[in-house]
């Protein structure tokens, strides 16, 4: 039994790649003639979304989203997103969820280096050599240029995909910085079950299934000042954190 288990697990991780060979392709190559000019971009995203939300459901995947008091969104609003980070299918949800607000994601620099991939990520996206000081520095004045375009910016405040041990790891301040700095709210998810469903930190682990998603309150930062950075980074930080608890009682119940 432990065997055939192990093979569909192995066979379903290998479908994701088989899957993809087709995908990228099809709706990430449908949207390179859109992202040469900022005012084309919204296109491109629409392209971006459909490859997303095929990822999910060819994997079997599907989100119930809880909102507090059904807030909703303002269509003409700019927003800095946050979530904590477990795999690459948070992307994924991240696309999904924010359908009527263009964004970017701020990530790792590696995955530029991908074959065809890499071309529409760079081109889409703003690219971070953690490492890399002068290339941190770089990257706020791309997310300024970004958001005076009039997209908005998803970023995961952990930094990464932290151990699988890790419930939630130490944010990094970029993401406040940013939303202070330009004055535009912050919308925390909290997104529970892909670390267990679809974990970066082994192929031979994960399931088809629901994923719980909770939006949070939009947090203002029209009357902030950089002073409130770190309890505007804290507060958000709880948030996620309790909810991320509260998503693994329900789920050992």
């Amino acid at each position: 039994m432990r065997i055939i288990q192990t093979s569909f697990i192995l066979l379903w991780r290998t479908w994701f790649f088989i899957i993809n060979i087709f995908l990228i392709p099809l709706w990430a190559g449908a949207s390179i003639p859109f992202l040469f000019k900022e005012k084309h971009y919204p296109i491109a995203y629409w392209f971006h979304q459909m490859w997303a939300r095929s990822n999910l459901f060819f994997m079997g995947f599907w989100y119930v989203l809880e909102k507090e008091d059904k807030e909703i969104l303002d269509k003409n609003q700019q927003y800095v997103i946050i979530s904590n980070h477990s795999s690459i299918m948070d992307i994924m949800l991240i696309y999904s969820l924010m359908r009527d607000h263009p964004l970017v994601f701020v990530g790792k620099a590696e995955l530029a280096k991908l074959p065809f991939f890499g071309f529409v990520y760079k081109k889409s996206n703003i690219l971070i050599e953690r490492n890399n000081l002068s290339s941190c520095i770089q990257v706020f004045k791309k997310i300024e240029d970004k958001v005076d375009s009039g997209k908005s910016v998803c970023i995961f405040p952990e930094g990464g995909v932290p151990k699988p041990y890790i419930l939630l790891d130490h944010f990094k301040s970029g993401a406040f910085f940013i939303a202070i700095i330009k004055k535009i709210p912050i919308i925390p998810f909290t997104i529970a079950d892909i670390k267990t469903k679809f974990p970066s930190s082994s192929i031979m682990k994960g399931k088809p299934g629901k994923i719980r998603i909770k939006q949070h309150h939009t947090i203002s930062t029209k009357n902030l000042s950089l002073k409130d950075k770190n309890n505007l980074k804290e507060k958000c930080f709880n948030i996620i954190k309790y909810q991320l608890e509260k998503f693994e009682r329900e789920r050992n119940k």
